[in-house]
């Protein structure tokens, strides 16, 4: 059942393109700061044209006007289309990767004294793609190092002791494919005992009755070693089988709820439709598999574009394309009254690609029940939005 509401709480708070040298094109989502500031990437604009990071300020006063700055612009001689988003750091430095040219990791610490300007580090160049954004890994244990995925590895940025020496990339674990999955992709989640949890496009159960090519895909989990310096192990959580009404194609990671449960999306929903929402939820009791349910089937409607977001009492956020036109949707998604029963979809706002934009990437919430996100089109000029919508 899908209910459209009113789109009231509904506010674009800036549309790209709007000054000069602006950013345009986001394709990821946003980070929040401690005054309300929001942090995000855009894969395309900049002085170069290659993206760029930009930092959007809230008014002084309600009801005002935000304040949008390019704190980056990329080029060919440092990367360029950071498409994913940002992790930002205890000091406030913000560090990600580009996609384009140079597969760099990158860090833009915050301006000291009366400084206004970012200053710009490449802190590891990759010999491949990366395939998700970068993630802090939990406090203590490994400190500040960084987390990723990029053809085919799982890997570890660990910073330098000594400040301005190189970072070291480990590469924690490679995936040889087939029943053990490849092709990672999309956020990792972190568990609180330093453990990785994500998913690959491919492997799991390949040919037999899943007929793609490469596989139906996996949730996996790898584990540090006892000691340092060993080999990490990995734990395939779930091989999808969409012939018993499961999804496949998982690509947008892993969001770790309560109680250790986990959510995700798959490309291809229940029956091969086109895409749903899954959880997997930890075992009762030590050896016993991890229980996955297919918590929302789209049935050809929808597609989504990004992992959906836990909310308050159970509650789960997400954007897809459909919704009332063809332009997107911003939904929220209810569990049942009693174990078993269905969830229910409400669409909190779809949008019209006009002046709300359209294409919605992925959602953060704040702690006062704000939703932020940013689109790929749309706006005053064409090229994208931050909105901020209230359920």
């Amino acid at each position: 059942m899908s209910v459209t509401l009113s789109a009231q709480t509904f506010t674009t708070l800036y549309s790209f393109g709007s000054q000069e040298y602006d950013g345009t094109g986001p394709q990821s989502g946003l980070i929040l700061g401690p005054q309300r500031e929001l942090y995000g990437t855009t894969g395309l604009g900049g002085r170069w044209g290659r993206g760029a990071v930009y930092e959007l300020l809230p008014p002084p006063l309600a009801g005002g006007a935000w304040t949008e700055a390019v704190l980056h612009s990329f080029s060919d001689a440092d990367g360029g289309e950071p498409l994913w988003g940002l992790a930002r750091g205890a000091n406030g430095s913000l560090y990600g990767v580009t996609s384009h040219f140079a597969f760099n990791a990158f860090k833009l610490d915050p301006p000291t004294g009366a400084s206004t300007h970012w200053p710009y580090t490449v802190i590891y160049q990759f010999n491949g793609n990366s395939s998700g954004p970068l993630v802090f890994g939990p406090l203590p244990g490994y400190g500040q190092s960084l987390y990723g995925s990029a053809s085919g590895i799982v890997f570890r940025l660990t910073p330098p002791s000594t400040a301005g020496d190189a970072w070291t990339q480990t590469i924690l674990y490679t995936f040889p494919g087939g029943s053990l999955g490849s092709g990672p992709a999309g956020s990792l989640a972190v568990g609180a005992g330093g453990g990785l949890f994500g998913v690959t496009t491919d492997g799991g159960y390949v040919g037999g009755e899943c007929f793609y090519v490469g596989g139906c895909g996996t949730v996996f989990s790898l584990t540090p070693p006892a000691q340092p310096g060993g080999l990490w192990s990995e734990e395939i959580l779930h091989a999808f089988k969409p012939w018993i009404g499961e999804g496949a194609l998982p690509a947008a990671g892993l969001v770790m709820g309560l109680a250790g449960v986990q959510y995700g999306t798959t490309g291809a929903g229940d029956g091969l439709g086109a895409s749903g929402i899954f959880s997997l939820t930890p075992p009762v009791a030590p050896g016993v598999p991890m229980t996955e349910t297919t918590l929302y089937d789209f049935g050809g409607v929808q597609d989504l574009p990004a992992t959906v977001l836990p909310g308050p009492n159970g509650v789960l956020y997400g954007t897809a394309s459909g919704g009332s036109g063809t332009y997107g949707a911003v939904f929220e998604l209810v569990p049942p009254a009693q174990a078993g029963g269905r969830w229910t979809e409400t669409i909190l706002h779809s949008f019209t690609g006009g002046a709300d934009g359209g294409v919605p990437n992925g959602l953060t919430l704040a702690p006062d029940g704000t939703l932020y996100g940013t689109t790929l089109g749309g706006g005053t000029n064409g090229v994208g939005t931050v909105f901020a919508l209230t359920p």
